[in-house]
């Protein structure tokens, strides 16, 4: 059915914003490192712009920003410890003080722990690890990087196709050898827009070097991201704790992510995991202290990464846990298609059962602003997780009723238009959702055909607030 209605003003989109150069003073690189070092909340901004200030540093005259990294942070380094013992920045900084054995930075050393294997947060980690050691392994070499190709434009870690064609040209004249890892982030990472990406392409394949051909043939097909594939599955009850006190026994929507030949074919192994398909409720601890730099390995797939992220996005739903839906806004401004596993992960995360575990609202107005968010498939979404019991819909009534505070009130009457005939007659809950859809339906002035499940429900005898609502609605959209 078609409906028209005025448009929705909505909050401002939070910007994407483009990182700033790093520091070029020593002490401010050394004490942006030890910030980010001591922070909880690891952004890609410090997190990147940290790196690229210590390798930019350690290229000049590595000497002085040793002993600079000594008397800030030297405490924090006081023996020897292997490159898999260090998280983050620290296995950069403990090289630059000497404090790692070099055979633990080369690139075999880089696996999945035991118990990860199929967990896509150690997927992501790994391909970080693999980037950082391979950047403190050229630290402690002969052949210290003098910029990396893989810095980010964006603080969603989006880099711009024209950047890195630049970068390469300048390694092809300083006669820099690329490390794989490092041109390897820097392709998961390039920006594939339209006429830009295309100029950069044929740039790029003048340039007569291997790394000009695959970022040209990567601006092609080579980089498409795969769609994810829904499915419907039954859970493992053995997988995870949390599914066993939830008493999740019914099926639930899952998708399955898609294959990717070119990552497995052209890339370092570190990076193989990303580029296969993967499926079913994988949990482990890295999803509840997960941020966005692990996120910014893809930003530029947010459609893979809701595929991933689903399964913990439906414990807010199904469970006694808050899952990770705060993920969710995060995801929504990075790149790439927004498709059917992203509108799933909003609907879960739109069933939280907790109301500070909703952040899925949030995203849900980040995609509507950025016309990003296609309401009928939401609706869609919504109404299979609503027939499997993940979304009840008393729950979504309410996260309706905080977007429509927002100002989404056309968006959410799209939404819910699709929903209704889905719970009409049978839902006991349904008034509340009808109610929210009535009062958006009135704020946006939309006007249209009745859904048959509504006209059927106010023709009903009787003053119920199921009745009461659907003819509050009928009225609306019939302007009588």
């Amino acid at each position: 059915m078609i409906w028209t209605a005025s448009e929705d003003t909505l909050p401002p989109v939070p910007p994407v914003r483009r990182l700033d150069p790093a520091p070029e003073g020593l002490a401010e690189t050394v004490e942006l490192t030890a910030a980010h070092l001591d922070s909880r909340a690891h952004t890609v901004v410090d997190f990147e712009r940290s790196l690229d200030g210590l390798v930019r540093h350690a290229h000049r005259d590595r000497h002085p920003l040793a002993r600079a990294l000594a008397d800030a942070l030297g405490h924090r380094y006081t023996e020897e410890i292997e490159a898999q013992r260090l998280g983050g920045l620290n296995v950069v900084v403990a090289s630059l003080l000497w404090q790692v054995p070099g055979y633990s930075l080369k690139p075999e050393s880089v696996r999945r722990g035991r118990g990860h294997e199929d967990c896509a947060q150690g997927g992501l980690e790994l391909v970080l690890a693999a980037r950082l050691r391979e950047v403190a392994y050229r630290l402690m070499s002969k052949e210290p990087l003098p910029f990396l190709l893989s810095t980010p434009t964006w603080d969603t870690g989006a880099l711009e196709a024209a950047e890195l064609v630049e970068r390469l040209t300048d390694y092809r004249r300083l006669g820099i050898r690329p490390g794989p890892a490092d041109f390897g982030q820097a392709l998961l990472r390039v920006r594939r827009d339209g006429a830009a990406g295309g100029a950069a392409a044929e740039v790029a394949s003048r340039l007569g070097t291997a790394e000009g051909a695959r970022l040209a043939a990567w601006l092609g097909p080579d980089g498409e991201p795969a769609p994810a594939l829904r499915r419907v599955v039954e859970p493992d009850p053995q997988a995870h704790k949390a599914w066993q006190r939830a008493g999740t026994a019914s099926a639930q929507v899952a998708f399955l992510s898609g294959e990717r030949a070119a990552l497995q074919r052209e890339f370092p192994e570190p990076f193989h995991w990303l580029g296969r398909p993967h499926a079913g409720f994988t949990q482990c601890y890295h999803w509840y202290d997960g941020h966005p730099v692990r996120a910014s390995v893809l930003p530029e797939d947010r459609e893979t990464q809701a595929a991933w992220l689903l399964p913990q996005v439906t414990l807010a739903a199904t469970a006694g846990d808050h899952g990770s839906s705060w993920m969710l806004p995060h995801l929504a401004r990075l790149g790439g298609p927004a498709g059917p596993a992203l509108h799933a992960a909003v609907a879960a995360g739109l069933g939280g059962r907790y109301a500070e575990s909703r952040p899925a609202v949030e995203a849900l107005l980040i995609l509507a602003a950025r016309g990003d968010l296609d309401a009928p498939l939401l609706g869609r979404e919504l109404v299979a997780m609503t027939a499997l019991g993940t979304v009840k819909p008393n729950r979504l009534a309410d996260a309706a009723r905080c977007a429509a505070a927002a100002g989404a009130h056309a968006t959410l009457w799209t939404v819910l238009a699709e929903v209704l005939p889905a719970l009409l007659p049978s839902v006991r809950s349904a008034g509340e959702i009808l109610a929210v859809a009535a009062s958006c339906a009135e704020q946006c002035a939309a006007t249209g055909p009745v859904p048959d499940a509504v006209a059927a429900a106010a023709a009903r005898r009787g003053s119920s607030a199921l009745t009461t609502e659907a003819r509050r609605l009928s009225a609306a959209l019939t302007g009588s």
